[in-house]
């Protein structure tokens, strides 16, 4: 009788670990945050996702590098969220686009920025960044040859302080991350301070990494594609959207 019942169990612990998801993620509010509603609109997309197949998602928020690199080693079933740079598919496979976005250049509306074509019309300008972030590899290049004068700071929040206070002359940020930021942190009168430039510096597709480590990553991506073509299908993707917006 003891041992039928150490199967059960066991078999129960099996099935309930097979059916709920590790994922890494960081904090980039309001897409991602564990102080956030749902765990923010990209966190909430992937248990959604997930739900529809019968699957459950647990979320260990790291800083972005960390969460990367744990990963990468098969510590944890997936990653969210990235843009699946050429590099990274050594290591990962990449979800299905999850939404697409734009980096914008922020300035002070009293030292305005040019019109830019390349990242060496850039060169003359104070640059704020935050670590971890993935931006495109030419940009990281030049910031390793010194060819941008790059300030990078731990969190957007500080990144935005800096150009408020004329540390940097330019930041670069999602819209909506913007917006979030000034209207929980910073009064109207600072938000009149700043503008954006017409020119995006990137557009990129949000998508959640799987590692190649793990044996049972190609099934999960699957799963979980899955899952989201069906939020697509349904409207309730575009609903969360809205909802967050």
């Amino acid at each position: 009788m003891r041992k039928y019942l150490f199967l059960i169990l066991f078999s129960c612990w099996h099935v309930c670990a097979d059916n709920n998801i590790n994922i890494a993620t960081g904090e980039y509010p309001p897409f991602t945050g564990s102080q956030l509603v749902d765990d923010g609109f990209v966190n909430h997309i992937i248990r959604l996702a997930f739900a529809t197949q019968g699957m459950q998602v647990s979320f260990v928020y790291l800083p972005w590098k960390r969460s990367f690199h744990a990963a990468k080693l098969g510590q944890f079933d997936m990653a969210s969220y990235w843009v699946c740079e050429s590099e990274y598919q050594t290591h990962f496979y990449c979800s299905d686009e999850i939404y697409q976005g734009e980096l914008k250049m922020y300035f002070r509306k009293e030292t305005p920025l040019p019109n830019w074509e390349t990242l060496k019309d850039l060169q003359p300008y104070r640059i704020g960044a935050t670590l971890g972030y993935e931006y495109v590899p030419e940009f990281h290049k030049a910031i390793k040859n010194d060819e941008l004068d790059v300030l990078m700071v731990s969190n957007d929040q500080l990144n935005l302080n800096m150009l408020l206070n004329n540390r940097v002359d330019l930041i670069l940020l999602n819209e909506t991350v913007m917006e979030t930021l000034l209207k929980e942190q910073f009064s109207t009168e600072y938000q009149k301070l700043l503008k954006a430039h017409p020119k995006p510096f990137l557009k990129y597709r949000a998508q959640v990494l799987f590692p190649k480590v793990l044996e049972g990553s190609p099934k999960l991506r699957q799963t979980f594609n899955l899952g989201l073509q069906q939020l697509k299908e349904s409207g309730e993707l575009s609903k969360q959207w809205q909802r967050m917006i």
